[in-house]
């Protein structure tokens, strides 16, 4: 089907010659600018306009999958527009982390709209400037409430509440110890907080006690940060191992829950609480945006800490709050998450039945767990002709690529939420099998 829309092509007026080097379609956007720098290319114009004639190159041969919006939103089946050939395809979604299906939930909108004709659609200004409701106190309260916390401090977005907290929260003697898989918001934060920090290896509990018997003795605090679920590779962190190295070396504990809270623990409390460890955790973080359908960010803790961060951090003092109708869909989803536990059994299932079926196909999986469930393709022409073929057949993801992941480390992630039925599956899988075997993938 041709849209009314034109097709996005065009030459810069200052193109350049491509890289000295020789650079092959399937080459990422990320690989290519570490290569202009390699070759001593430094402008900012220069660089622009060689990636933008790769892309474009990219979009000709239909191996550019970064362009692609929906047409009236996200659902587990929706109509996919591709500006670059002014098509529209009709796909079965897999790369939206709306985990519980709540965006499309009928009680919520109405909620939703509600608020808005009560409150309007802005807030207008920061939280210390006014920009706080009712709505958005009563989230606070019950959001700390559901992760078992005193206080919770809510935050425009999930990347500005760790953005935000990581930076504003170590004292000058403070060190930083975070997963080597940690959010780009995460490591952000880290790098804007000034101080000292280290990794250590994704998930590996020996190298993190290793990192703290070199360090701990050094700082006045240690904070270990990890996520209890990593979102390019859908694996869970250890946990309960880490809470055990806790006692031992006495430091802070801050936990990233973008990809579990809303569908792991009681009422989606998250995988803390799932866990039994939510007492040794010291800030249990989480997005907004996944589970609860909405916008927004939160961290959770001790009451002690709220105002150092409603002064400290930069995201929080000088950003403006989410609006009111954001705030109403959090509290409408919560109720939905709270009534229905049915809900969360039912991403787990799927979860365990897609991933029983893809493992004896025999793709690769890595570690996953979670309802994330990543297939590895590590050859980049492979991993772009295969996700290209997959649009073609109705199944829509994007391949994640470097500076994500590794350059060797490309894969397509298959991100499971209740809106996808079990005709949505086994469609997907069927595709995938008859993929994985014209690409040798099993």
């Amino acid at each position: 089907m041709t849209l009314s829309i034109e097709r996005q092509h065009q030459t810069p007026s200052n193109a350049i010659a491509p890289a000295k080097t020789p650079v092959s379609l399937s080459t990422s956007i990320g690989l290519l600018k570490r290569q202009l720098k390699s070759e001593g290319i430094s402008s900012f114009e220069d660089i622009a306009a060689a990636i933008y004639q790769h892309r474009q190159s990219q979009v000709e041969a239909g191996l550019y999958s970064y362009d692609k919006f929906t047409l009236e939103g996200s659902k587990g089946e929706t109509q996919l527009v591709c500006p670059s050939t002014g098509t529209l395809h009709h796909c079965i979604v897999w790369c939206i982390n709306h985990y519980t299906g709540l965006n499309r939930n009928q009680k919520i909108i109405d909620k939703v709209c509600k608020a808005v004709q009560k409150f309007g659609t802005g807030s207008g200004t920061s939280a210390l400037s006014g920009g706080m409701s009712s709505l958005h106190k009563e989230a606070e309260r019950r959001l700390a409430s559901l992760v078992g916390k005193e206080s919770a401090l809510l935050f425009p977005t999930g990347y500005s509440t760790n953005l935000g907290v990581i930076s504003a929260l170590p004292g000058t003697n403070d060190f930083l110890l975070f997963d080597r898989e940690a959010h780009a918001s995460i490591i952000d934060g880290i790098k804007l907080s000034g101080k000292k920090f280290a990794s250590f290896k994704h998930n590996s509990v020996a190298d993190l006690e290793k990192k703290l018997q070199k360090y701990r003795h050094q700082y006045e605090n240690v904070i270990v940060i990890v996520e209890s679920a990593y979102s390019m590779s859908g694996d869970l962190a250890p946990l309960k191992e880490i809470v055990q190295l806790k006692q031992k070396y006495n430091f802070h504990l801050y936990v990233d829950e973008a990809h579990t809270f809303g569908f792991y623990g009681h009422q989606g409390a998250g995988y803390c609480q799932e866990l039994g460890v939510t007492e040794e955790v010291d800030f249990i973080m989480s997005t907004l945006s996944k589970s609860t359908a909405s916008i927004g960010g939160f961290i959770a803790c001790k009451s002690k800490y709220i105002p150092l961060l409603q002064w400290s951090a930069n995201s929080y003092l000088f950003q403006a709050c989410l609006t009111p109708g954001d705030a109403a869909a959090i509290l409408a989803s919560l109720d939905e998450l709270a009534a229905n536990p049915e809900l969360i059994a039912q991403i787990h299932q799927k979860n365990s039945y897609m991933r029983e079926k893809l493992t004896g196909m025999g793709f690769d999986l890595g570690h996953s767990q979670s309802p994330i469930i990543p297939i590895f393709i590590p050859e980049p022409e492979t991993l772009q002709a295969f996700n290209r073929d997959l649009l073609s057949e109705g199944i829509y993801s994007v391949a994640v690529i470097y500076p994500v992941v590794k350059p060797s480390e490309g894969r397509i992630r298959f991100i499971l939420n209740a809106s996808h039925t079990y005709e949505n599956i086994d469609r997907t899988l069927y595709v995938l099998e008859k993929l994985g075997k014209k690409y040798r993938l099993i």
